[in-house]
């Protein structure tokens, strides 16, 4: 797990947001290999085997798909994968394509819940959860998601996404809330992640009587 991703992970239970602490048992280069991550909050640990993880197991293995350049190259145009500088989540079967999008761009991979034979070596991290994304509001620039991703586990995605970024998704997964349908075909659609709403309470204002 790359070192700067740590910076937005947040315990995915219930309580106010609260940034994870790691404890590393073993590095290479700026990854965490072996380690725990720890909740300052209500002291919840979630450990990092191998580069992966756990906050989690999935309700469903993700199917494994062949990596096929062309769908990684579909995949990278779809979310907009030109900019580099936000986090992008790559669910389930999707996590198969992740080496064809890295030959393609430099985005910052995160693969969400995916097949056991999938290599994360390329990927900024590995996470495996259930129903909750354990990161910060905005961390990620966009996120694929997959048919296996349980409801709870979509609309926490949803929230992991900045507004403006590319959200897709199979046709079979209904299109969430939060987001604007830009695309779609019998296999899939691409969506956008809309602006949180203004605030409409009144603010009050402080006049105060000019001096004379």
């Amino acid at each position: 797990m790359f070192v700067e991703l740590i910076e937005v992970l947040r315990c995915p239970r219930l309580h106010e947001e609260a940034q994870l602490v790691a404890s590393a048992t073993r590095t290479e280069s700026r990854h965490i290999v072996d380690g725990v991550l720890g909740c300052p909050v209500c002291g919840a640990e979630f450990t990092i085997d191998n580069g992966v993880a756990h906050f989690g197991e999935p309700a469903r293995q993700a199917t494994l798909d062949v990596p096929d350049a062309d769908a990684a190259m579909r995949l990278a145009a779809f979310l907009a994968l030109s900019d580099t500088g936000a986090f992008t989540f790559l669910c389930g079967r999707w996590t198969t394509q992740a080496a064809g999008i890295r030959r393609l761009t430099d985005a910052q991979l995160v693969l969400v819940n995916p097949p056991s034979d999938v290599q994360g070596d390329i990927a900024a991290g590995i996470i495996i959860t259930r129903d909750a994304m354990p990161f910060a509001p905005g961390a990620a620039g966009a996120a694929a998601l997959d048919d296996n991703t349980s409801t709870d586990l979509v609309r926490s995605t949803i929230r992991a996404v900045r507004a403006g970024g590319r959200v897709l998704g199979p046709a079979t997964l209904a299109l969430p809330g939060d987001v604007t349908e830009l695309v779609c075909d019998e296999r899939m659609w691409v969506a956008e992640k809309n602006a949180a709403p203004e605030d409409p309470t009144p603010r009050l204002v402080s006049i105060r009587k000019a001096s004379r």
